[in-house]
């Protein structure tokens, strides 16, 4: 008996293949690089793989390192893979796309995951076997070394440059400007008098405050056209580049830490003094003087008090943000107000707004968050943005506002009701079986699988690779991902809960504050006595719980005019006269 054996031809593939390209400087570029590696990858498209010309695709990105991720075309590019749409990934070197090995075990994670084949043209190797897949990460391994030996001795020119007195690049400081000609920092005709200015008074009044009042009331600006503060001005005045000096690798980054003294290099007398160095001494050890008698106990100087608003209150006639005035004397039961004053006023007494007080923006603040609880609750009872602003507006905090701008208010009645602002209101059902709903919760259940096969395989090259990363590369990373799986949970809970169609997204800030007042039993909707609710809660619990909800509260002569939630709502008051 014969038998006959049926052969099916698989369709052919029809994804993108992925031809990504990369150098590091403008240098490499302009050598014609990038045209280089474009043309070999395209030849071997062409000539070995005979792929079609319309399925190639070039991600190109010129001058960007390849020590991280962080690049357009490759981000555009990893977009692609991970929504299936990529058949091949193809590069010149393996150095091009990743000199990480965290970052390209991820990578290449996802790469299998979605079946993209990765090719290297110069190492040419076979990633679909073990000893392929090993061969490959022993690469990269080195490709990582010669990055950091690259690195290594960059710093070394840079520091030799620094000790014999050369400029090594940075931004020029206030007082100063950069000459083409002779290559150095020269002093600025522009600033150096408004330096030299800068040191007199502060000798004269000991008070960064005092000079910094000074300079933003007569229009004074910084190098880069913003206001002075006091940080700004004891820099300027720390900066030994004053006095002559030169001082190289003093922090990690502009704004990091600071570095070991050893590490630092000082170089005495590189510039011409911008102001007499025994000028810079004397104003410098009465900043030392200062800073002792801030911290006469021994210990740094830090905040004794936690100012629930600060950070929230923007003015409504400058649009500066409020900066705390001061801590009220405390009343019997303990609660001691922040006083805000707007920033503009504090600092240049261009504003005219008047100061509010935690005594009038907590009681409006929090009562109106526990009404957009109490609104949310009773949604299906909710049949106008009408009805919904008698809600809002029910507690006798908010006897003197007429009533909530229409914008914000039929957003927020779309929101809660799940219809389009636009159209009138109709009552909705229960959610109903959803087939889209299936297929999300299939892609997050998914997505919660290749995150924990990333995490296991993470968690391998940090045990049996001693150089493959740090701890805090292996803990920063395996976080990110547990961050990742974790949203993806969620949303499968909630999916699974909902019962109406409402977006989760829109109402999550309702959610953080209604898991806060329930826990104090206030959801219940009663009016919040603010000055006895919030001495018994910790200051730093209801400051972070109001950042959670809250982006920013405008003030304009001390009323809450408007109130911008996390989710974009906003919500504008209109007062009595």
């Amino acid at each position: 008996m014969a038998y006959r054996f049926s052969q099916q031809t698989a369709a052919p593939d029809t994804r993108t293949v992925a031809l990504y390209v990369r150098v590091s400087t403008g240098y490499q570029v302009d050598k014609d690089s990038l045209p280089f590696q474009k043309q070999e990858l395209r030849n071997y498209c062409r000539h070995v793989l005979h792929i079609e010309e319309s399925r190639l695709e070039v991600f190109e990105d010129a001058g960007k390192s390849g020590k991280n991720t962080k690049r357009p075309a490759f981000e555009r590019m990893m977009t692609k893979v991970k929504a299936g749409l990529v058949s091949h990934v193809i590069v010149y070197k393996i150095d091009r796309i990743s000199r990480n090995l965290v970052d390209f075990s991820l990578m290449y994670d996802d790469f299998k995951y979605n079946r993209v084949t990765f090719i290297s043209l110069n190492e040419q190797f076979d990633t679909s076997s073990a000893i392929g897949e090993a061969v490959l990460k022993i690469i990269l391994i080195f490709a990582e070394l010669e990055r950091k030996l690259t690195s290594e001795r960059v710093t070394d020119i840079m520091i030799n440059r620094a000790l014999s007195g050369q400029w090594n690049g940075a931004r020029m400081p206030f007082g100063w400007d950069w000459d083409e000609e002779k290559k150095m920092p020269v002093h600025s005709d522009k600033e150096a008098p408004t330096v030299r200015l800068m040191y007199d008074m502060y000798e004269e009044t000991r008070s960064s405050c005092r000079v910094r009042d000074y300079f933003n009331s007569h229009d004074i600006a910084t190098k880069r056209g913003g206001e002075w503060t006091t940080k700004t001005i004891a820099d300027l005045i720390r900066n030994p580049m004053n006095k002559g000096d030169y001082r190289y690798n003093y922090r990690e980054s502009a704004k990091g830490r600071r570095k070991p003294d050893e590490e630092v290099v000082y170089v005495k007398n590189v510039f011409p003094p911008l102001v007499p160095p025994d000028q810079w001494d004397r104003c410098n050890q009465i900043m030392d003087h200062n800073a002792k008698l801030r911290c006469s106990s021994g210990f740094p100087h830090k905040g004794t008090h936690i100012h629930i608003f600060a950070g929230l209150l923007k003015c409504g006639k400058c649009g500066s943000y409020f900066q705390v005035e001061k801590r009220d004397r405390v009343r019997r039961n303990g609660f001691a107000p922040s006083l805000y004053r707007c920033g503009r006023r504090y600092r240049k007494q261009h504003c005219i707004s008047k100061s509010c007080s935690e005594v009038v923006v907590g009681p409006f603040v929090l009562n109106y968050i526990s009404a957009m609880i109490r609104a949310s609750d009773m949604r299906s009872q909710i049949h106008s943005p009408e009805e919904l602003e008698k809600i809002l507006l029910s507690d006798s905090v908010f006897q003197n506002v007429a009533g909530i701008v229409s914008d914000g208010l039929n957003a927020t009645y779309a929101m809660l009701s799940g219809t389009d602002s636009s159209v009138p209101y109709r009552p909705l059902p229960l959610a109903s079986h959803n087939v889209q709903e299936d297929d999300n919760v299939q892609k997050w259940e998914q997505g919660i699988v290749r995150i924990d096969r990333a995490i296991e395989r993470l968690k391998k090259v940090y045990l049996f690779d001693d150089a493959a990363m740090s701890e805090k590369e292996y803990l920063e990373t395996k976080s990110e991902l547990e961050r990742e799986r974790i949203e993806l949970d969620n949303k499968i809970k909630e999916q699974e809960s909902a019962t109406f169609p409402v977006q989760t997204e829109d109402l999550a800030f309702i959610k953080s504050a209604s898991s806060f007042l329930l826990a104090h039993r206030l959801k219940a909707g009663d009016h919040i006595q603010y000055n006895t609710f919030a001495p018994l809660v910790d200051d730093e619990v209801l400051k972070d719980f109001l950042n959670l909800v809250i982006k920013e509260i405008v003030v304009v002569d001390a009323r809450i005019t408007e109130i911008t939630f996390q989710n974009g709502l906003t919500h504008k008051f209109l007062y009595r006269e």
